[in-house]
């Protein structure tokens, strides 16, 4: 058979098969509609189908992947987004021991890589339980999750503490009796913005110090109010045969809540008193606060009877003396301090520096003696003297 007919049948048979199936883009233009419609259907999902072991990350790549067809994705999207499919803790070889951390503010994050998203952050000395390791990723349990924690900040070692010399004017220590009294005057002439956890442990993370209010009458900041009161509580306890701790004794400091707590905590204090003064947008506002932990304090419940009955005395004791109305016990557990705190301890709020009558009542020193007379037979009342 010459060229010719071989080429006219072969012409013949792909004009026929044309006729019989359609255009030869049909199938593909049918293949991206199925593509879509798949990819709809996976947007749709509720995120509960998500596997509890992917990231969010990994999420919202796998619906981005699902909504653009091949043509719309880019070789390096794809490459990403087969990456991250992976299961997180795929590769991870068992273990089951205590890990301590060896920095300061190390992330914790929810996929071993430093891209995933971080769950919290932890200091030098905190703890984990390590249940598996893989290259430079171990994979910890953290607030009921599983993490991951970049080894290089880990040890089986606990570290050991490491203290900051102590500052000029904090940390001050009289000599008196057996009961040794924490003062602390919140706080301060500067405030701290950058982050320290809310309790220890825990991935919220709040401001170390704010700079508290200032007198809506006098002017003055609360800071120089609660330190003038400190001084003279300072005194009058010692005139009554306590020993005394000041965590503070000058307002140019740099003292984070943590490290007023730390102070308290180290120094083998009893109780700790805190006095801070207050203010709201109603000028009509009066009276003193006492502010304590619940019950159900997650970092320091278990004192919580004795410092509910430190509050109760100690606010008593304060507005018998200064016939300031008392407005009773708030109860939170979002005070950084309170919760660091491994002693009996109490904030006192001495009145709103928003309200002009107890503003200058609040700076004037004669007050302010009466305040921390009364403030002592709180704590003598406490302790049953």
């Amino acid at each position: 058979m010459n060229r010719k007919k071989i080429y006219a049948m072969i012409l013949t048979a792909s004009m026929l098969a044309a006729s019989a199936c359609g255009s030869s883009t049909e199938p593909a233009a049918a293949d991206a509609s199925a593509e879509n419609t798949a990819a709809a259907s996976t947007a749709e999902m509720p995120t509960s189908t998500v596997p509890e072991t992917s990231t969010a990350n990994e999420a919202e790549a796998s619906s981005s992947a699902a909504e653009s067809s091949p043509a719309e994705s880019s070789s390096e999207e794809s490459a990403s987004v087969e990456e991250s499919s992976t299961a997180v803790d795929e590769g991870f070889a068992d273990a089951d021991e205590t890990l301590y951390v060896t920095g300061s503010n190390v992330n914790v994050r929810r996929a071993p890589a430093t891209t995933g998203e971080i769950a919290g952050t932890l200091n030098k000395g905190a703890s984990l339980h390590c249940t598996g390791r893989k290259d430079d990723w171990s994979r910890v349990e953290y607030n009921g999750e599983i993490c991951f924690v970049s080894s290089q900040f880990l040890s089986a070692e606990k570290p050991e503490e490491t203290k900051p010399a102590a500052q000029a004017g904090t940390g001050i220590y009289h000599a008196g009796g057996d009961i040794l009294v924490c003062i602390d005057a919140g706080h301060q002439d500067h405030q701290m913005t950058d982050k320290e956890p809310n309790g220890p442990g825990s991935s919220e993370m709040k401001n170390k110090v704010t700079s508290g209010t200032d007198g809506v009458s006098t002017g003055v900041p609360e800071y120089k109010v609660n330190l003038q009161v400190a001084l003279k509580l300072r005194d009058e306890l010692l005139s009554r045969g306590y020993s005394v701790i000041m965590t503070r004794e000058t307002n140019d400091v740099s003292l984070s809540n943590v490290d007023r707590a730390t102070i308290a905590n180290d120094s083998g204090a009893d109780i700790m008193i805190r006095l801070h003064c207050n203010s709201v947008d109603s000028s009509s506002a009066r009276g003193a606060l006492g502010i304590t932990q619940t019950s159900s304090n997650p970092y320091c419940g278990d004192i919580y009877s004795a410092c509910n009955s430190l509050t109760n005395a100690v606010l008593n004791g304060y507005c018998n003396a200064t016939g300031l109305v008392n407005t009773g016990i708030w109860e939170t557990d979002t005070m950084t301090g309170t919760n660091w705190c491994e002693i009996p301890n109490t904030i006192l709020e001495m009145g709103y520096m928003s309200n002009s009558t107890e503003d200058e009542l609040l700076s004037d020193s004669d007050f302010q003696y009466e305040a921390a007379v009364g403030i002592a037979n709180g704590i003598d009342a406490y302790f049953g003297r």
